[in-house]
């Protein structure tokens, strides 16, 4: 073989060698053009969704105390408290209990009032009983601290009260360096 082959052979193999440099080098990109845009979308997916959960735990969080507040204004019974949510919550009804003589109106959850009245009442006519004379609202898991309502019902069914701390004995007179009283 002669060194003109050689060169001519050489100078192929350089050229291909470059020219699969430069395609490899475009899969590159494209590949990392690719990923980028796949995890840039379902990054911003998830940030929407978090966004959307936000937004409609706000606007719950919302209606609710909108229900409690018009509850403290208008009503005077169960019967009225439901057709408020009825009105305001056309899908979501509450529960009333008559044994405790309360309501509670559940949104979700973690989004709830409960309503204490004062006395059962029932009608003559057809013997449903219902609450009358609305005395408070609790709001308890609207301000997140959802277990007071459960602490109050544990503490109204206890019976026994805790027995009285012993009295502390009266402090004696302060002694000095010594140990002299003074």
């Amino acid at each position: 073989m002669n060194v003109k082959t050689i060169s001519i052979a050489l100078a192929a193999v350089v050229v291909l060698l470059l020219v699969t440099l430069l395609m490899q080098k475009g899969g590159y990109v494209s590949q990392a053009t690719e990923h980028y845009t796949k995890t840039t979308e379902k990054s911003y997916k998830s940030g929407s969704q978090v966004v959307e959960y936000v937004n409609n735990s706000i606007e719950t969080n919302k209606s609710v105390w909108n229900l409690a507040m018009e509850v403290l204004q208008t009503v005077k019974s169960s019967q009225d408290q439901a057709r408020l949510e009825a009105k305001l919550f056309p899908s979501t009804k509450g529960t009333m209990s008559i044994a405790n003589k309360t309501r509670k109106f559940e949104a979700t959850s973690n989004y709830y009032i409960i309503s204490n009245f004062a006395k059962v009442e029932e009608d003559k006519k057809t013997g449903v009983k219902s609450l009358a004379g609305l005395t408070s609202v609790n709001v308890s898991a609207l301000l997140g601290t959802p277990g007071v309502e459960a602490d109050e019902e544990e503490e109204e069914e206890e019976v026994e009260e805790a027995p009285a701390p012993a009295p502390k004995k009266a402090a004696k007179g302060k002694k000095g360096k010594k140990g002299k009283k003074r």
